[in-house]
């Protein structure tokens, strides 16, 4: 398959025109975009251009309120809540940023609630951008259910990542986490169902709860929750905060996040910013370089998100290579 090289500047550019083609209002358009170039920049394909198309797509079909614009609520010194509208995610939690962050460093901690919302896309992006502002930064955020609880072949739960920032000395993250509480993320498994390609057995269950290595047929079933029962009860850990705390929809209520049916998901999203010097008593930052430096100085060892840094500075000074199938389908949806 023929590919193209695109700077990741030409890659959030041509997702920003695609998303204002399909109907998006500008400001959530260049918002959606900044987070697509990141996780190519990231080694995140299955979170970047792909997605794009899917978002356009939902714009039209009205799964997805391109035009919504972000409402506020302060209903405490130190809680933000933002109604994304049925919109997506991406730019009620940059408008929820934009408040909760100076809150944060007054009052030492500061929570912010996004509901009826959609993708978030990597969580991680949104913390470490918390940990670049000297926050530790905690997320979570929700999504159709897709998980079964233990002993049921009913999908209760969704994927439900979770992600941590820490603030590292550079205005950098020393290290950020962001997993889920499935084996792998769903859209992997979308993407191999694309490709016509298998999954290993160990990713999901058919819908009898048997181990599957058809994607077509995972997609089905359930996700296999990772580390067995610890992963279905991190799933409800998160669905507490990015559902209930949230006022969000359940991910059990959600229309999916794929096809074009069911309308809004309306899920949601949690952070939580915490100041690193409010409860450190000044020893956040040398207690954080001392365990970094324990796991750093060890061969072959590594912090978590490690590879997606490596992969920055590769893809800044050589670009993407992207295929020309879906650059033309992202294409479709420019403006000329």
């Amino acid at each position: 398959m023929r590919k193209r090289n695109l700077s990741l500047e030409k890659v959030e550019d041509l997702a920003r025109r695609a998303l204002e083609g399909s109907g998006t209002r500008s400001e959530s358009a260049a918002s959606l975009a900044r987070a697509v170039a990141a996780a190519e920049r990231d080694g995140i394909a299955s979170h970047g251009l792909v997605y794009v198309p899917v978002y356009c797509e939902h714009v039209q079909c009205g799964k997805v309120i391109g035009n919504a614009i972000p409402k506020v609520e302060q209903p405490s010194s130190s809680a933000v809540v933002v109604d994304a509208g049925s919109g997506f995610a991406h730019p009620a939690i940059d408008t929820g940023f934009e408040r909760v962050i100076p809150l944060a460093h007054e009052a030492g901690i500061a929570g912010l609630a996004i509901r009826n919302s959609y993708n978030c896309g990597v969580l991680g992006y949104h913390v470490e951008r918390l940990a670049a502002q000297g926050l530790v930064g905690l997320g979570f955020t929700n999504a159709p259910a897709s998980i079964a609880p233990v002993g049921g072949v009913t999908p209760v739960i969704g994927t439900n990542p979770f992600a941590l920032g820490v603030p590292g000395d550079d205005n950098g993250a020393a290290f950020v986490i962001d997993q889920s509480a499935s084996v792998i993320a769903k859209s992997e498994i979308m993407m191999h169902a694309r490709a016509g390609k298998n999954i290993p057995d160990s990713w999901a269950l058919d819908a009898n709860g048997s181990p599957t290595t058809d994607a077509e047929v995972a997609l089905k079933g359930s996700m296999a929750p990772s580390g067995g029962y610890k992963g279905v009860s991190v799933g409800l850990m998160v669905e507490t905060f990015a559902a209930a705390l949230a006022g969000a929809t359940l991910g059990k209520d959600a229309s999916p996040f794929a096809g074009t049916s069911g309308g809004p998901p309306k899920t949601g999203q949690f952070f939580i910013a915490i100041s690193t010097e409010c409860f450190s008593g000044g020893e956040f930052t040398s207690r954080i370089q001392a365990l970094t430096k324990a796991i750093s100085s060890q061969p072959n060892a590594r912090l978590p998100g490690s590879r997606r840094q490596a992969q920055r500075s590769t893809h800044h000074s050589d670009g993407i290579n992207v295929d020309e199938e879906l650059l033309a389908k992202i294409e479709a949806f420019v403006r000329s």
